[in-house]
Formats: structure tokens, C-alpha cells, sequence
């Protein structure tokens, strides 16, 4: 493929071709360097879809503004019916300064906005101006500003684009406009845009290679929680300073016998049981140190798997002291009575701001609560569970546009489809993980095969016009949660789905995690080197499980989730929103839909509804002449709504029952089957009732039928 950058070379050689040829070799190559300097200028790409600068057009008022001789003015501008007016006063000058917006260190930032002046306005020098402010981490200390001066526009409303640079280690900035001049100044529709630049998901994870060993630590059902805590922090601390050495073994050798044979990674079971001889093993490769915590102080336990990665310190509970000292360890920090908050006030300039772990720390909560410990070490990232909303929001808006959020449900809401909806709101992305071990080790390989494409089994061919069927798809739920593809025991291994004896007789549609392309390639390897030429992969949800009409920065989102997709051959996204009850499905959802359907890796796109994935009838949208099918029939135990078919025979006779007829919406139909409730039998108990004009295909040939047959 060739690249934006080689392009825009290519046409740059063609245009001034002609020009050099008569053209001294020196003045040539300065020309050259110029066009190479202002393509890396405009090289950066700006996420267009959000601007977090609010009340850029004065609609509420001075509301998000604070102001000194401005005001909100009525006015017949071009954005709409009011506009800020800026008055400078004898001896003071006319300010308006937005609110303060957390931003990554160093991010590149365009401001655009309408500007006018009164005609024969004469502005001299620096007399009226906006700047850029930057700020550290406190939200107070001012680090740096940066003018551009505001030039008179004779009465006419202009743009204003402007292209600024956050200051190196600020974590805040805002916008101030100001004017000493006698001339009235009016702006409007204000708008900062931040720059598209997501990094690796597996940050700086060193990579694994052939013929590296891990030791196994065995997690049996008599091991305590705090050693296994302390041995995932090990295990993430290690596999940043040097490279994974540690691997958990909770009963599942589906991933060590696929490292084994497929990547020649070798395990060492010596100290399988031995928590102590591995904290002494691998201490080499950590500060020496260690992070004190209680495990019944639980909001110490979130403080300490913080600070594990931020000090290369082993997070150790109170009863294992002893046993670290004597293994050589000394203390780091006590966190006992403190908490996630006080982490991320403490040492906010330390915290990796491109994710953040949202886990319980009480297994009473959730059993899970132990779990997921190395991540965080792994990568410096937060582990937070809060239950303030508004601190937590405040917290997750200071993350990177499109950040994954790792773990599982959020202590403000208690709910799946708010919390979720919470993290969304904030530009985040849920990566369902709250079961998940040995993260930082499949996160290696990410490194690893960096450039590794993959290709699915299934067979594509061009789509055939035919009469008198019905065409139906299966398509498994819940594979956003990466626990089903990478967990132990995930659904690779069990025999209720991947290692179903039926697996192979009929096209089925399973879930891929784009994600994984970074998060585990190895696992998309394993499961695609698996595959049967029946088995189809589409990329379920966007980057995770987040709700697209309720998430800003849908550009940086799509953007990511196409080069995924991409990689790793998935041409049709299932995703999942929350609209109901409080809105409907309709053709207004483009607004949301295009930022996909732009994407040229994406041929259609499958709906669901949050709770009831199936409540919109199979109803059939076109975006920008792609398909969005929402589900028809869920295929579940639970009977709570009527689009549910609790049964084989239930669900065959409501398709046997639909028109065969390619040529109308109602002639194809959708099925989500619920994971937790039904498997690959009851596809297969399904399929043995369908009449034999009802056609079962993979997601992507219903897609391509689809857009053959019915496209306007």
C-alpha cells in the first residue's frame, strides 16, 4: 500500500518538475526542503469530530467562559444567533478565557474561529490577540502562553485557523482572547481540535523472542490472593524493564503449548509453587523495592498496584512483609490509608494517560478483584475505582482521546450499560478484562510481530443474485471481552463454542477484538491458523465496547479501529449502542455511523442494542452506501423481550416463517447468539430445522448480499 506521505511526494515531484529543471542545483534543494518541511506541517491530522472547548458560539451565554469587557451578543453571524463582543476599557483590556481542558503533554492543537472587526478597525502589532495557555498538572501553575495576533477584517466575517503546540509538560490549557485596541472585536464559533496520534496499545512492553523462557507460577485453588498479587505486579514490572519471564498458569495450556510450538518460547515449572523464590528470582529486574498495602484496606490495594509500576516496586501485602525483606526488598512506600485518588493527585505527572484500569479492589464487589494486577505494572498505568462520579469523570477526561479503559464495570454506577456509558461520554473505551491474567505477556508479542498481516480462512467470492431464499447469519455475542478470545479457558478452548465438534458444518460468525492486533497477535494468529473455511471474523465493536452516540472523538476512534480491522482482515464492524429508551434508531443516526462508514476497510455494519440487542425488527439503514442491519431474532434463555427465541425450534419456525425473497429487507435476518446462554448445539439444533430455501451465510457474504440486492 502506498502511504498519504509517498503520495503527496509523488504529486509534489509532478508539479515541480518542470520548475527545477530550470533551477540551480542550490536554489533546487532549498525548494526541496522547503516542501518537505511544510508536508510534516500538515501531516498532522486533527480529530474534527469533537472540539472540548464548550459554548464556542455564545448560544449559553458567557457559560464555559469567563469574561472582563465580553459579553454575548446577538448577532446575524454565520454559526448562529449570538457571537462574543470584546470591549477594551480606558485602562484595562476587553479578556474572554474559556475553560481549562485537560491535554497530553506536547499535543498539537488547532484553533479555528469567525472573526470581525469594525470597518476601518486599524490593530497595530500585539493590540488584540488569542493565545494558547498551557498549564501543569495542578490546573494552576501557568507554564507558558502563546500569541496570535488578530488582524482587522474591514467588517466581514472570517476564519481563523490557527495551529498551536501544548507546552512540553503541561497537562491543561485554555484559550484567552484579548484586546486593548479601541475597536470592537466579535468571535464566534470557536473550536479546538486535537491531534489524531494514538500510541501502542502495548506501550513499552519489551517483545518476546524465539527461544526466551518464562517461569510458570502455578495459581492453584489454595493460593492466596496477596501472593497472587504480588507475583502479577512482579510479572508486569519485569516484562517492561527487561521482557515478560513470568507466566500465571490458571489451569489453561491452551496459549503455553501455542507459544511453545509456534513461537519456540520455552516454560520453567521449577518454581511453579514457589511465590518467595520468584520474588528473589526476577528481583534483578525491579527496583529492589516494594509498595506496602493491606488487603483488607481496599483502597490501599488500587493505590499499591499504581505505585508497583511507577516505582518498579512489588506491591506487597502486610502478611508478606517479612518474606520480602528477607528475599532482599526494601520498602518503597507505605500506602496504607490512602487511595487510587490520592495517586493520581500525588503523582499525576508520572501516570502512563493513554489508559487506565477501572477494577474493584473488593472481592465481595467481585470476585475478580485480584486479578488484572500486572497490567498496571506493565504499563504505569491508574488503577481506579472511585465512587464520586464527578471526581471519576474529571479523572477519565484527562486520558487521551480514545483510551481503552481495562477491567470491568466503574464504582460510580455499579451498572454495566452506565458504566460503559459513563466511560464513553469521557472519550474512553471499555476492554472487558476483569478476569484477565498474563496481559503484559501476551501485550509482548505485540512488538513482536509489529507488522504481521493477517488473513482469514473463509472463503470470499462475489455475491450471486438468486430467488425464493431467505438468508439468515449467526453471529456469536459478548467478543468485545477479550477474555473470550485470550482468558483462561476463553472460548478457543471450550467445547460449548470454538472446540465444538460441529464447528466447520456451517458458516458461522464469530467476534474478533480489533485490539488484539496489538493487544495479543499471537491470539488472533491462533485462532485464525484454527479457523475453518466457514469460520468468519468480524471486528466486534469499534476500538471496545463504548457507545458511539454518546462518545466525542469519533474520528481518532474510527481512524484506530480501521487500521485494525485492517490488519487483521475484518471487513464488517458489529457495534453496540444505548439508545433506547430515550431515543429512537433512525436515519439521524449517520451522524454518528459516518465516522465508520467512511472508513474504505468497512463494507457494512450490524447493530445492536444495548440489554435488548434485537429490538429494532431487523430494520435496514444505508450510510454513505454501505448497509447498517440491525439484529432480528436474539437467540437467548432469558425471554424479556419479544424479539428473544428461547429455543431451537422456536427461532427456526420464526425464520421458516419470513419471505424468501432476497429482494426485500424482511428476506434476510440476523441472529445474536447469546454466549452465556447458548452455544454452537443450538446453532447446529437450529440449522437442522430451517426449511431448505433458507440460506445460512457468514456476517460479511449477508453483508455483500445484501448490498447487491437491496442497496438504493
Amino acid at each position: 500500500m502506498v502511504s498519504k506521505r509517498t503520495t503527496q511526494y509523488a504529486v509534489i515531484q509532478s508539479s515541480y518538475s518542470s520548475i527545477f529543471a530550470h533551477l540551480s542545483l542550490k536554489t533546487a534543494v532549498l525548494m526541496v526542503l522547503c516542501l518537505l518541511a511544510s508536508t510534516r506541517v500538515s501531516a498532522v491530522e486533527y480529530d474534527i469530530s469533537y472540539s472540548p472547548l464548550a459554548n464556542g458560539s455564545a448560544e449559553q451565554g458567557l457559560a464555559g467562559w469567563t469574561a472582563a469587557g465580553a459579553v454575548a451578543f446577538e448577532t446575524t453571524a454565520p454559526q448562529g444567533s449570538h457571537c462574543f463582543k470584546l470591549t477594551a476599557a480606558p485602562d484595562a483590556p476587553g479578556i474572554l478565557t474559556s475553560s481549562l481542558m485537560p491535554m497530553r503533554r506536547g499535543e498539537n492543537l488547532k484553533l479555528t474561529f469567525q472573526l470581525k472587526t469594525e470597518s476601518g478597525a486599524d490593530i497595530k502589532g500585539q493590540a488584540a490577540f488569542v493565545s494558547l495557555r498551557s498549564y501543569k498538572s495542578d490546573a494552576r501553575t501557568l507554564l507558558s502562553q502563546t500569541h496570535m495576533a488578530l488582524k482587522p477584517t474591514d467588517g466581514k466575517w472570517l476564519e481563523q485557523p490557527h495551529e498551536f503546540t501544548a507546552d512540553a509538560a503541561a497537562f491543561y490549557v485554555d484559550i484567552q482572547f484579548q484586546t486593548a485596541t479601541a475597536a470592537v472585536v466579535f468571535v464566534d464559533a470557536v473550536s479546538l481540535f486535537r491531534e489524531i496520534k494514538p500510541s501502542p496499545l502495548y506501550a513499552d512492553i519489551k517483545p518476546l523472542s524465539e527461544n526466551d523462557s518464562l517461569y510458570i507460577f502455578t495459581k492453584g485453588p489454595g493460593s492466596e490472593d496477596n501472593q497472587f498479587i504480588a507475583i502479577q505486579t512482579l510479572q508486569g514490572i519485569v516484562a517492561r524493564t527487561d521482557r515478560p519471564r513470568l507466566w500465571i498458569d490458571a489451569g489453561d495450556n491452551t496459549f503455553v503449548e501455542d507459544f511453545e510450538k509456534q513461537y519456540k518460547i520455552r516454560f520453567d515449572r521449577s518454581k511453579a509453587r514457589d511465590w518467595a523464590g520468584l520474588l528473589e528470582a526476577l528481583k534483578p529486574w525491579t527496583s529492589g523495592t516494594y509498595v506496602l498495602y493491606e488487603m483488607r484496606d481496599r483502597p490501599s490495594l488500587s493505590a499499591a498496584a499504581t505505585m508497583a509500576g511507577l516505582l518498579d516496586a512489588v506491591a506487597v501485602d502486610t502478611a508478606l512483609e517479612p518474606t520480602a525483606i528477607a528475599k532482599g526488598y526494601t520498602k518503597a512506600l507505605d500506602v496504607r490509608g490512602k487511595d487510587c485518588r490520592w495517586v493520581y493527585e500525588t503523582y499525576r505527572d508520572r501516570i502512563n494517560d493513554d489508559l487506565i484500569i477501572v477494577h474493584t479492589n473488593n472481592p465481595r464487589f467481585h470476585r475478580s478483584a485480584p486479578y488484572l494486577k500486572d497490567w498496571a505494572a506493565a504499563t504505569r498505568a491508574l488503577s481506579w475505582w472511585y465512587a464520586d462520579e464527578s471526581v471519576s469523570r474529571a479523572v477519565y477526561r484527562s486520558m487521551s482521546p480514545s483510551s481503552p479503559v481495562y477491567g470491568w464495570l466503574d464504582a460510580a454506577t455499579g451498572d454495566e450499560g452506565l458504566s460503559v456509558k459513563l466511560h464513553s461520554e469521557e472519550g474512553l473505551y471499555q476492554m472487558p478484562s476483569d478476569w484477565m491474567l498474563n496481559l503484559s505477556v501476551h501485550a509482548a508479542m505485540g512488538p513482536a510481530l509489529k507488522d504481521k498481516i493477517f488473513t482469514q480462512k473463509v472463503a470470499r467470492t462475489a455475491p450471486v443474485k438468486e430467488t425464493g431464499v431467505h438468508y439468515v447469519t449467526f453471529i456469536m455475542s459478548d467478543m468485545d471481552n477479550i477474555l473470550t478470545e485470550i482468558g483462561t479457558n476463553s472460548f478457543y478452548s471450550t467445547r460449548k463454542f470454538y472446540a465444538n465438534p460441529h464447528r466447520g458444518q456451517f458458516p458461522m460468525t464469530w467476534g474478533m477484538a480489533p485490539a488484539l492486533v496489538e493487544l495479543s497477535p499471537n491470539g488472533v494468529d491462533m485462532w485464525y491458523r484454527a479457523a475453518t473455511p466457514k469460520d468468519a471474523f468480524i471486528a466486534y465493536c469499534g476500538p471496545g465496547y463504548f457507545y458511539p452516540a454518546s462518545s466525542p472523538y469519533m474520528q481518532t476512534s474510527a481512524k484506530r479501529v480501521g487500521e485494525w480491522m485492517k490488519r487483521a482482515d475484518l471487513r464488517v464492524l458489529l457495534q453496540i449502542d444505548y439508545l433506547l429508551p430515550d431515543k429512537p434508531l433512525n436515519e439521524d443516526y449517520y451522524q454518528t455511523a459516518k465516522w465508520f462508514t467512511a472508513l474504505d476497510q468497512v463494507k457494512g455494519l450490524i447493530y445492536l442494542e444495548y440489554v435488548q440487542y434485537a429490538p429494532h425488527g431487523g430494520k435496514i439503514f444505508w450510510f454513505d452506501g454501505k448497509p447498517m442491519v440491525t439484529a432480528r431474532f436474539d437467540f437467548r434463555q432469558e425471554t424479556f423481550y419479544s424479539a428473544v427465541r428461547p429455543t431451537a425450534a422456536e427461532l427456526a419456525k420464526s425464520i421458516n416463517a419470513l419471505p424468501k425473497d432476497p429482494s426485500r429487507p424482511e428476506g434476510y435476518t440476523a441472529v445474536t447468539v447469546h454466549a452465556w446462554s447458548k452455544g454452537m448445539n443450538d446453532i447446529y439444533d437450529t440449522i437442522q430445522l430451517l426449511d431448505s430455501d433458507v440460506r445460512v451465510v457468514n456476517a460479511e457474504e449477508f453483508i455483500d448480499l445484501i448490498t447487491l440486492n437491496l442497496k438504493p
